[in-house]
């Protein structure tokens, strides 16, 4: 018989694969709790199921490219408590986004690029998610799109496929 962690695991690693790599909204129906708080510094708190969904589908509708992964490294549980860590992007070619915590990004399809990277610590009772708290490379992303300067404006930021920022 599965341990509780295994079980867990299990739960963020289905989660993780619908909800974020697919865009698989639905998932949160199955997976999570009704009173679900989901909170990236980027886009703040969604509370419910359907916050939940609402912040995925605009992030997605704003960067129709959007892309998530898990680094290799294994997801880590203790009891109720899994932690992931994983890198994302995706390019601004869909509609105007205002979701952040700086500035907006006012018009449609700027061609602006993200990259950037996160660890997630999911809580789970009784089988379903009630948590997602996440630290996200925040500030990167706001300077990515022009939102917040760049510590050194004449010199490009450049990122590798895995996220890490490279000169």
């Amino acid at each position: 018989m599965a341990t509780l962690e295994q079980r867990n695991k299990a739960i963020i690693a289905k989660y993780f694969n619908e909800y974020w790599v697919k865009g698989n909204v639905s998932i949160v129906d199955e997976l999570c709790s009704d009173d679900f708080l989901i909170s990236y510094p980027n886009h703040g708190h969604h509370h419910g199921k359907e916050g939940a969904k609402k912040m995925l589908s605009e992030f997605m509708e704003a960067f129709p490219d959007l892309t998530f992964r898990s680094y290799q490294t294994p997801l880590i549980a203790e009891g109720d408590y899994v932690a992931a860590q994983w890198i994302g992007g995706g390019t601004h070619t869909g509609r105007a986004f205002d979701d952040m915590p700086v500035g907006k990004l006012d018009k449609p399809n700027s061609g602006k690029k993200i990259h950037f990277s996160g660890i997630t610590i999911f809580t789970l009772k009784d089988g379903k998610i009630v948590r997602e708290i996440a630290e996200e490379g925040s500030l990167a992303v706001l300077q990515q799109l022009g939102l917040v300067p760049q510590p050194n404006p004449g010199k490009e930021i450049v990122y590798d496929e895995e996220g890490n920022q490279v000169y």
